[in-house]
This record gives C-alpha cells, sequence and structure tokens, in this order.
C-alpha cells in the first residue's frame, strides 16, 4: 500500500507544485474562494476553513473555546461581506465544535449541521466534554451550551449563486478518529479533510487507534485522498497559515502512522514505555517539539502516555475498541 500511495504523490507532483501560486491567490478564475484561520494558543493549531461564493459564505470546523470562538468570528467578518449561511463539523473531537455556541452569537442566522454519524458522537458526548475542557480552561471559557448539529442528510452542497461548484462531502471514513467527514472542491481540486491529514511539522493524534483496523483504515482513507489527486490540502491542525499543496500534509500523515504501525503498535501493548515512546518519534521525527507552539508537544506526550507502559491512558467515551474489522471500517471499497 505504500508503494501505491507513494506512485500516487509522485503522479500529482507537478500539478500540486504548479497549482501552488494560484492556491494562495483563490479569486482568480473561480467561483469559490477558500479561506483559512488557524486557531492557535487554546484552538490547539486547528485549521478552520471559509469557503467564500458569489452571494455567501460557510465555515467548516469552529474551535474549542469562547475566546477562540470570538476570534475566528472577528476573522470572518474582517475576511469577507458574504453572510454566514452554514457550519460544518468535521467529526466528533471537541477542538472542531465546542466552543460553537460563541460563535454562533455573531451569526445568529448561520445553520449548523454535521453527518449523522458526526451529530451522534457530538450529542453523546458534548455534556461530558464540557465538563472536562472547564476543568481545563475555566468555565468561563467554555461553552456551557454547545450547540448539537442538525444532521446533513445529502452528500453535497452549494452556496447560492454557485450551484456550479459543489462542495462533496465523504463520509464516514477512519482517520485520527472514526466517522470523519472530508470535503472535497472538485472545481479547485481543494481538500478539506479535517484531522484525517495533520501538517508536516506536527505530531499526530493517536490516541483513539485502541485497534490495528483503525490505524489500517486510516492508511486506507489517506490512499483514498491521495487518489483524489488534490491541488491543495488545507489540514486539520497546522502550525501556521501556510500556502497548503497537494502532498507534503498528507505525505507526512501517512508516514507518521506507518511509523506507528510498524514500529510500536505491531510491538503489542505495553512494550515500551511512555519515554521509549517518547524518544522513538522524536528521532524520526525531529524538531517537532520545538515549533513554537506547546500543542506538538503535548500531543506526542498524550501519545506516548496512552500506548507507554504504565502511562496515563486516554478516556475515550466512544466504543472505539469495538471497531476491529478493516473491512467493515472501509466498507466503501465494494
Amino acid at each position: 500500500m505504500a508503494n501505491k500511495l507513494m506512485c500516487i504523490l509522485l503522479s500529482v507532483a507537478a500539478l500540486s507544485l504548479s497549482a501552488l501560486a494560484s492556491i494562495c491567490n483563490l479569486t482568480q478564475d473561480q467561483p469559490l474562494r477558500v479561506e483559512t484561520y488557524v486557531n492557535t494558543e487554546q484552538g490547539v493549531n486547528m485549521v478552520s476553513s471559509l469557503i467564500i461564493g458569489s452571494q455567501a459564505s460557510m465555515v467548516i470546523d469552529l474551535p474549542m473555546t469562547i475566546g477562540k470562538s470570538k476570534e475566528l468570528a472577528s476573522w470572518v467578518k474582517a475576511t469577507t461581506d458574504k453572510p454566514v449561511v452554514a457550519a460544518f463539523t468535521s467529526h466528533n473531537h471537541p477542538d472542531h465544535y465546542l466552543g460553537n455556541s460563541a460563535f454562533f452569537e455573531e451569526f445568529p442566522d448561520a445553520r449548523y449541521y454535521a453527518k449523522a454519524r458526526v451529530a451522534r458522537g457530538i450529542q453523546s458526548e458534548a455534556a461530558k466534554k464540557v465538563e472536562d475542557w472547564s476543568r481545563t480552561f475555566g468555565s468561563h471559557n467554555v461553552v456551557q451550551n454547545t450547540s448539537i448539529p442538525s444532521v446533513y442528510d445529502y452528500s453535497f452542497f452549494a452556496l447560492p449563486g454557485d450551484e456550479n461548484a459543489p462542495v462533496y462531502l465523504f463520509d464516514p471514513l477512519s482517520a485520527d478518529t472514526i466517522d470523519v467527514t472530508i470535503f472535497w472542491i472538485p472545481s479547485m481540486r481543494v481538500l478539506v479533510p479535517g484531522d484525517a491529514i495533520f501538517g508536516h511539522d506536527l505530531h499526530i493524534w493517536l490516541s483513539d487507534l485502541v485497534t490495528p483496523a483503525l490505524t489500517e483504515s486510516w492508511l486506507t482513507s489517506l490512499q483514498f485522498m491521495a487518489g483524489l489527486q488534490p491541488s491543495a490540502i488545507i489540514p486539520g491542525h497546522a502550525s501556521s497559515n501556510s500556502c497548503f499543496d497537494g502532498t507534503q500534509d498528507l505525505d507526512h500523515t501517512y508516514e507518521y502512522i506507518k511509523f506507528f504501525q510498524g514500529e510500536i503498535e505491531s510491538k503489542g501493548p505495553d512494550y515500551f514505555t511512555p519515554t521509549e515512546i517518547y524518544n522513538l518519534f522524536d528521532r524520526q521525527f525531529p524538531g517537532m517539539v520545538n515549533t513554537g507552539s506547546k500543542t506538538g508537544l503535548n500531543r506526542l506526550n498524550i501519545s506516548a502516555e496512552h500506548f507507554g507502559r504504565g502511562g496515563k491512558s486516554r478516556v475515550h467515551y466512544q466504543p472505539l475498541s469495538t471497531f476491529n474489522d478493516s473491512a467493515v471500517l472501509n466498507g466503501w471499497i465494494l
């Protein structure tokens, strides 16, 4: 599978490089425009995407805290005068939705959507996540009445006036958790995959990979995304708001997951100590804990503790251990 993915990446490398300049200036000859905002610090470097059309706009993924949600809203208002008609959440991790009510206070007419499995996941654990993160950030900075998204039943959407430039929703895919939605804009060849892909200079969230099937299924999802031949991929987390190409972040994510699968997961549970896991990743992917942000360091520490012998395991509110059949997880392959 690794060789097949590399062939796909090499085949689109020229396309990605030639398109990079236009990705930085999406207003040229494009019906839609995509702008990105990196929610730093308490936003754990989560990337929100703003899709702007001729008459309206929409947002993919909303940050975790009240403060960061207000910052995002201010940025949206400064970036476009088109009304925000909707916001979507790509998956049920709280850093992509928890502060949503604070955002919607600034855009009261915007509708809030997620695909069915994502919406169910949010509904089932939002109250617990509010309680958990209120202890971390303080209840004054965490929305206590998190909005629950309405189920979006369609496989695509179009902004008003831009029906010739639909955005497709592929789900449910496996990534850093179950039931992830990725967004594909074929008119621009832009992929917004949520946490299916992480920025190339960041450590990756692994603690939901509690079965080998979940790990293998994420790799299969990455192969599918590479086959779309995107010109630009907007990762779910990034260290900076840069011009995103179509291969670098996907390649990094694939290599990182393969390393975890081959060097750590394959050894079985409790084979390494947390310190040994930390050092393995730090040697294989050097420099990622010294980027000026604590996000990479925190994420690596969480992985080391979760998978290391005697470490502190993460609490999961979803029955992730039951997802142990790759054929079921990759049921979209006929």
